[in-house]
């Protein structure tokens, strides 16, 4: 089980994409997932444009394909691969079919404070 502080700091080091796509080592995690689950890349060559289906989801599902350019991680541990974007998390299982989506969570908007307050930063 990945715990919740393990998931925050997924989102803390995992705030922009890669540099380059091939940081991301998603082939080695397509290859760990293939036994359990059915995804394809719509090429050989990883672009930005390159697209990423999981077969195993309905059409309907808003998670059955992604844009690699959207990608900001690909994450290993014991039983899943974590595939970090910037509002959500997709975590596939390793030895079986499990699928799990993490949200981000929403900060909590700043109080506004008086005029005081806002003009020198006190609380």
């Amino acid at each position: 089980m990945i715990s919740n502080e393990v998931i925050q700091e997924i989102y803390k080091n995992n705030t922009k994409p890669p540099k380059h796509l091939e940081d991301l080592g998603l082939f080695d995690a397509l290859d760990l997932l293939k036994a359990n689950h059915h995804i394809t890349i719509d090429s050989d060559e990883l672009k930005p444009t390159t697209e990423i289906i999981i077969e195993d989801l309905e059409e309907s599902n808003p998670f059955r394909r992604f844009l690699l350019r959207s990608l900001y991680a690909v994450l290993e541990f014991d039983k899943m691969v974590a595939f970090v974007f910037r509002n959500h998390i997709l975590f596939l299982g390793k030895k079986d079919k499990e699928l799990r989506v993490h949200f981000k969570p929403e900060p909590d908007p700043e109080p506004r404070g008086n005029i005081f307050s806002r003009i020198f930063g006190g609380r």
